[in-house]
């Protein structure tokens, strides 16, 4: 039987797809879902602006990154070096964080899934899911198979792939 369901959401579109799909089980099963945000402080400036944009942040969140992301060009042209994107400071990720979560829960409440809990974590996705696993006693993990996209899970495994062969409960990745 399944009673809960982790969901693990960066906002992208497989995040939200995995949210359809937990919505569906957890309404079959009585399941309560528990969306996990790992913060995304690894990400570029230019994936959190997208980002902000579509959960339709604050203008001065918006403001701010797009800022980051002008001097991130100008640093990479002067440098003569390529791309160089300067970090996004933490509040502003926090806040990010804080839209994926709601976002997540308007989702899946227009649904009518109500038997929800929300938390936002540092530290490394893999690990902050397994974690979450085992702290919650979950039944399940239905996650997106990519997230918002960075390189550097095309040559170390995506973030997916690695729950999927490490967590002790059911895995859905979803497309």
């Amino acid at each position: 039987m399944i009673k809960k369901i982790i969901v693990p959401t960066d906002g992208s579109e497989h995040a939200n797809k995995a949210l359809d799909l937990a919505a569906d089980l957890a309404e079959k099963y009585s399941a309560e879902i528990i969306l996990l945000h790992v913060r995304l402080h690894d990400q570029t400036v230019f994936d959190l602006l997208g980002l902000a944009k579509n959960l339709q942040a604050d203008e001065a969140i918006i403001e701010k990154l797009e800022e980051l992301t002008d001097a991130s060009v100008q640093a990479a042209a002067s440098a003569y070096e390529g791309i160089i994107s300067i970090p996004a400071p933490d509040d502003i990720v926090e806040k990010i964080g804080e839209l994926v979560c709601a976002n997540g829960k308007a989702r899946l409440a227009a649904k009518g899934i109500t038997n929800v809990r929300d938390y936002a974590v540092d530290g490394a996705p893999v690990d902050r899911i397994l974690l979450a696993e085992k702290h919650e006693g979950a039944d399940m993990i239905v996650m997106g198979s990519r997230g918002l996209g960075r390189v550097a899970d095309v040559f170390m495994g995506s973030v997916s792939h690695r729950v999927s062969h490490l967590c002790e409960c059911t895995c859905v990745t979803v497309k």
